[in-house]
């Protein structure tokens, strides 16, 4: 067990990420209005706190934020697609959040080999690299309806995931961005042909 940092304990509705990427990218962001937005979802001024420093650190604090800022006109025209809107989005989470990386790669690995997993097949190899407790736990259930919620799997019934059809994802920067957020959990500054072949790619298309 590694004992990395897992720093995620709540969902975050796509919704609410894709209005504050929105204002971030024409450089309205702010706290206050991040904040109503999520009173639509949470109640409690802790859930909300709580809430928006994920938020925040997903859009403003982001690890791309020079990405981001690069391809602004781009990224705006993208989020205007649902899929690549989504595939943009969960990018993000992951840039922010190394856990939510190596939960959708676990996922990823297995669904290359089969159409239908449980929980438990995801629990397993989470728990080596983070602690087998309750913390874990959380943040597996705090990420994974947001990957459910950007259609890359379905969950036919509790504690089971269902393989879908990729997303597809149109805009070549949306492909870029997902790419660039699989680089920054590698620590990688280029990436390999092979590379691309990797579980963690499966569930955008061609």
């Amino acid at each position: 067990m590694e004992n990395k940092s897992i720093d995620i304990n709540q969902r975050i509705p796509l919704d609410t990420l894709h209005v504050a990427l929105d204002s971030y990218l024409s450089s309205n962001y702010n706290n206050a209005y991040i904040i109503e937005q999520l009173k639509l979802e949470f109640e409690g001024e802790n859930r909300l706190k709580k809430a928006l420093r994920i938020v925040n650190k997903i859009i403003v604090k982001s690890p791309l934020s020079d990405f981001i800022q690069e391809h602004n006109k781009e990224i705006n025209n993208a989020i205007k697609k649902r899929d690549d809107r989504n595939i943009i989005l969960i990018a993000l989470l992951n840039s922010a959040f190394p856990f939510s990386f190596d939960v959708l790669k676990v996922i990823g690995k297995y669904f290359s080999v089969q159409d239908v997993i449980n929980s438990e097949t995801i629990k397993k190899p989470i728990s080596n690299k983070y602690g087998g407790n309750r913390a874990t736990e959380n943040a597996i259930y705090s990420v994974v309806p947001m990957f459910l919620e950007a259609g890359l799997f379905s969950r036919p019934k509790q504690g089971v995931y269902e393989m879908n059809a990729k997303l597809k994802v149109s805009s070549l920067i949306a492909k870029k961005i997902f790419i660039e957020s699989y680089k920054i959990n590698m620590k990688i500054d280029l990436i390999q042909d092979y590379q691309l072949n990797d579980p963690y790619f499966l569930f955008v298309n061609d």
